[in-house]
């Protein structure tokens, strides 16, 4: 079993992959990317990642033939080809390259690269601890719905909340809204209920996101959308993230300051083991998430 990638049409060894110099998406970070993971050789909830590639490639008007080049084979033949049955796999679509500037021809063929990996689990102690958070500054971009590759205010976040001892940044607007983590949707109980700011174009629409509230549903705990501040979440119950790689985690600490008791409370951890059960059972109406990989 080995890592391995794909770019316009070719596998290879990660290390031998290339894309142009004059590619957009490195020179201006054009283009968009889908993260999807595979559970005991399933590809889980492919059908929403795809249709949420669609968006964001509708988004920022880079025009991509699905129909031509369809990317549901890529990712079952990348996974048989690895032999991982529990995969991490980056689907990166720019618009192509061209000579530098801003405007770019109409008839740019896309780049695609996708990435495969073992997917990686988190420890169990780090996940029964909890995570610790800071609160940053939101300076993104408005369209934070959009899955871009853009992504240098959630890095700059991150690694300032990394030096100063946290494992994530939480973003905050200046009128003290509450948005989202770094990577990862957020979400607070409040008196039984479950809380997530609205899923407007301010946030990413997750699809763990999404599953979670279905989750939640299907155990019996109430889930709304709703705008809080930064004050409102630190008197909540609980607080926990959400995301295809942490799937459901514990928030424990804010700015240093407890969340609840301080520990992972009951109804994240109510939510992870439904989350956990469900996730392998799942059958999504598409035959892609019918198909086991071969």
């Amino acid at each position: 079993m080995t890592e391995l990638a794909y770019v316009n049409g070719t596998f290879c060894d990660p290390a031998d992959a290339k894309v142009s110099v004059e590619d957009r998406g490195f020179q201006f970070g054009d283009g968009v990317y889908e993260v999807v993971v595979s559970y005991d050789n399933r590809l889980f909830l492919l059908d929403r990642h795809l249709a949420r590639l669609h968006r964001s490639l509708e988004a920022i008007d880079l025009p991509y033939d699905f129909e031509a080049h369809p990317i549901e084979p890529i990712l079952l033949e990348g996974l048989r080809r690895t032999g991982f049955r529990d995969a991490m796999v980056y689907i990166q679509i720019t618009r192509g390259a061209c000579s530098r500037d801003h405007v770019a021809p109409d008839d740019l063929a896309p780049t695609t690269v996708i990435t495969f990996a073992r997917r990686p689990t988190l420890d169990d102690a780090y996940r029964q601890k909890g995570a610790g958070v800071m609160t940053v500054r939101d300076e993104r971009w408005a369209n934070c719905f959009v899955k871009a590759i853009t992504l240098l205010p959630n890095v700059l976040a991150k690694n300032r909340a990394r030096r100063k001892g946290y494992d994530d940044a939480i973003f905050v607007t200046d009128s003290g809204e509450v948005r989202e983590c770094t990577s990862a949707n957020l979400f607070l109980v409040h008196a039984g209920t479950i809380l997530t700011p609205p899923r407007t174009e301010s946030i990413l629409h997750g699809v763990t996101q999404g599953y979670v509230m279905e989750c939640a549903a299907r155990i019996g705990l109430p889930v709304e959308e709703r705008r809080f501040d930064n004050a409102f979440l630190r008197q909540a119950d609980e607080v926990f993230m959400s995301s295809t790689s942490v799937e459901v985690l514990g928030i424990t600490r804010v700015d240093d300051q407890p969340i609840g008791k301080g520990t992972v409370g009951p109804v994240t951890m109510q939510v992870h083991a439904e989350f956990c059960r469900s996730c392998r059972v799942t059958n999504e109406d598409t035959a892609a998430s019918q198909r086991l990989v071969s």
